[in-house]
């Protein structure tokens, strides 16, 4: 065969190209990912993934069904898991991905897009800072972003990604990946589901890179990976707790593939906070969940 033969092979959607395995992927991780806000998908939505996962019909047929089903109303328990999971398992299949900073709107907007729309604001950024207590903090929050700096941080960050390029992803590599999907989380500019967004982004960015993603951590591990982003961007000097992301990188070095690491979310557990709640920083120390 030469360089000047003419093409045999047609173009075909991707999608018919997927193994199972992949398909299993997808939904594995679209389901464990709704552990990081206490979510439960149902039995139909199981049901129907199996199907999808057995290959008797496409995302779009899976799709309409989980529409159709809470359509009325139905089983509002797992309405949002379930629409949220099957739209996760969408674009995780479709795989897009810009290097934007308007891209994460786009995720958020996709996966938000069939839920309450003065709830959940799909695609837009909110409007007043938040302050969420953290289980590992004793109650403390994270210092979020103003929404005044939102849309610059968001640029900066990925300008500063733009300039990187990425070969084997271990050492400094990983650590600076780790480090702007912290940055990107903790500017959490969306209403809900800022850490599902954030997930489902660092996914995209790493099969754009060429990188396997295996099931297991996001499947089974959403909870220590959201403690791990608390760790990540949690500063506190007078309790002498400055960020730490050993533990994020330790997630995403199971996520690639490098590594067995144990992820023990009682490991992230920030001590001096339980030992000494005035320590509190960002929220009141009445409010801390342990009192001494």
């Amino acid at each position: 065969m030469t360089a000047d033969c003419p093409d045999t092979h047609d173009y075909e959607p991707a999608r018919e190209h997927t193994s199972e395995a992949a398909r299993r992927h997808y939904w594995a991780v679209a389901i464990g990912l709704q552990e990081v806000d206490g979510l439960e998908v149902s039995p139909y939505l199981e049901e129907t993934a199996r199907g999808y996962i057995a290959g008797e019909y496409g995302m779009a047929k899976t799709g309409e069904l989980i529409r159709s089903y809470h359509h009325d109303g139905n089983d509002d328990a797992h309405r949002e898991a379930d629409l949220v999971s099957q739209r996760i398992a969408e674009l995780l299949a479709s795989s897009p991905f810009a290097l934007s900073s308007d891209f994460l709107p786009q995720i958020h907007r996709h996966l938000f897009q069939d839920l309450d729309e003065e709830i959940y604001h799909p695609g837009e950024f909110k409007t007043e800072r938040m302050v969420k207590q953290e289980e590992i903090l004793n109650g403390d929050s994270v210092l979020y972003a103003d929404p005044m700096t939102y849309a610059m941080s968001l640029r900066s960050a990925i300008e500063r990604e733009q300039g990187r390029a990425y070969t084997t992803f271990t050492g400094d590599e990983l650590k600076d990946f780790c480090q702007t999907i912290a940055f990107l989380w903790q500017v959490h500019p969306f209403y809900e589901g800022n850490t599902r967004t954030i997930a489902v982004f660092s996914e995209l960015y790493l099969n754009h890179l060429g990188f396997d993603v295996t099931n297991e951590p996001f499947e089974k591990h959403a909870r220590f990976y959201r403690d791990a982003l608390v760790r990540a961007m949690y500063r506190n000097a007078t309790a002498s707790i400055m960020p730490d992301d050993a533990y994020l990188i330790a997630f995403y070095e199971n996520v690639l593939g490098f590594a067995d690491n144990v992820l023990n979310r009682e490991a992230l557990i920030c001590t001096p906070l339980f030992d000494d709640p005035s320590l509190l920083r960002n929220v009141d120390s009445t409010e801390a969940l342990r009192k001494r």
